[in-house]
């Protein structure tokens, strides 16, 4: 991404400058031409190599950004599109968007950049999260402990085979639980990160004071399978079919909504979008709660198997299922719009997914593999890669910095990284 954006910078810097072409090869060609040419050439060759020719073309590349957001939306179809910032530009996007591709397509054929480490936990993981910093990575396991990795000591082959404390080089921070019962799921906000755990307990940690627990709300004779944290609110989903809310700004952590949202099953999933809950619960239903009134909005039955695993980001909400397909909601104001079955290459449960600007990436502990595919017409797959797991359950995390990380049993995490992380 760095090389990108040195690329733009550089461009913007000599757009006052000289415009001759000492070259002249610029104007042997109209523009018309160049722009068809362009179709036959990836985006990182011509960000990278042809705009090194000369001032004038690489203004004219940098200046026809209409020509790359067509050759985007070409790429990636609706509504899988991101836009981008201010900071960059979609020639940035279309570099980017190529430079993944083509970096995926190497870490599958070549396992190039992929890395296992071991030695961590004496228990499977159970969840994984990557925070916004893009090197940060927290798990938990069955062995009733949290770990807190710093990533970019990955680039330090030197260190693989040494130890500290923590059982492990990368480990910065490590939390324990005392009654030795499982982590079911993590959250964050900040510097404050929630845990539960099968002893009927919900944890906070701060992060910033190694990982010092703050405070525990203790539920009644069940546990919750997933939570978020968001607005200091903890949004719980309870195995028994509720749903709690607690405020984390009081000192005893009160609750401050049960609802109940299914007398048949437990809760294994649930998103928030902006006003609203989204919570899905055995048998694979969705419910769509307006947290403003705690009205259910929706009761959507899916369909989709035992369990369900989703992913949501961007209005957009995708629910893996037991046969290795991938169903696409799209947010509209109040309601989730379906928007269409993707066929993923497992036939088999999707246990765990994340999709970021056109690559959606799909995990499932059946075959231990991970495919990642384009989102173009028709979808592109990009590539497969096998996890170093015996286990039956596999979590993943995944972010717009290039990494990937999947947890997996055998005291493993299993991390697949590009080269643009090392960077």
């Amino acid at each position: 991404m760095s090389g990108s954006k040195e690329i733009d910078d550089q461009l913007f810097s000599e757009n006052q400058g000289d415009r001759t072409c000492q070259c002249g090869l610029f104007h042997l060609l109209p523009p018309e031409i160049w722009l068809n040419l362009f179709g036959y050439m990836s985006a990182e060759f011509i960000a990278e190599n042809l705009s090194l020719v000369c001032k004038p073309l690489r203004q004219f590349i940098l200046s026809s950004q209409s020509y790359w957001k067509y050759r985007y939306e070409r790429q990636v179809r609706a509504p899988y599109r991101s836009i981008p910032n201010r900071n960059r530009t979609w020639l940035d996007v279309c570099h980017q968007l190529g430079r993944i591709g083509h970096e995926w397509k190497q870490c599958a054929e070549q396992h190039q950049n992929i890395l296992s480490i071991s030695g961590v936990h004496i228990g499977p993981i159970t969840d994984t999260i990557l925070l916004e910093d893009g090197y940060t990575c927290i798990t938990g396991s069955r062995d009733s402990s949290i770990c807190c990795f710093d990533l970019r000591r990955l680039v330090r082959p030197e260190e693989t085979k040494t130890s500290d404390e923590f059982g492990s080089p990368y480990v910065v921070k490590r939390a324990e639980d005392s009654q030795l019962r499982w982590i079911w799921s993590l959250s964050h906000e900040k510097h404050i990160l929630s845990s539960t755990s099968s002893n009927s307990e919900i944890r906070l940690w701060d992060m910033n004071a190694e990982m010092r627990e703050i405070s525990r709300i203790k539920l009644q004779a069940t546990f919750a399978m997933t939570h978020r944290l968001q607005n200091s609110l903890l949004y719980a989903g309870i195995y028994n079919g509720h749903l709690h809310v607690y405020d984390t700004r009081t000192d005893d952590n009160s609750l401050v909504r049960n609802e109940r949202v299914t007398p048949r099953g437990y809760i294994h999933a649930l998103e928030l979008q902006d006003d609203y809950i989204l919570v899905i619960h055995k048998p694979s239903t969705l419910c769509i709660y307006d947290r403003r009134t705690w009205q259910k909005v929706a009761n959507v039955p899916l369909n989709l198997g035992e369990r369900v695993s989703s992913y949501y980001q961007d209005s957009l909400l995708f629910l893996g299922d037991n046969e290795g397909h991938v169903h696409v909601f799209n947010w509209k104001q109040d309601h989730c719009e379906f928007v269409e079955k993707i066929r993923t290459e497992h036939n088999c449960p999707i246990t765990a997914l994340h999709h970021s600007r056109g690559i959606l990436q799909t995990c499932t502990a059946s075959t231990k593999t991970l495919a990642i595919d384009q989102l173009s017409t028709p979808i592109t797959h990009v590539g497969r890669i096998v996890a170093d797991t015996f286990d039956q359950h596999l979590c993943m995390a995944a972010n717009d910095y290039g990494l990937t990380v999947i947890g997996g049993s055998d005291n493993n995490l299993i991390s697949v990284h590009r080269d643009e992380f090392r960077r």
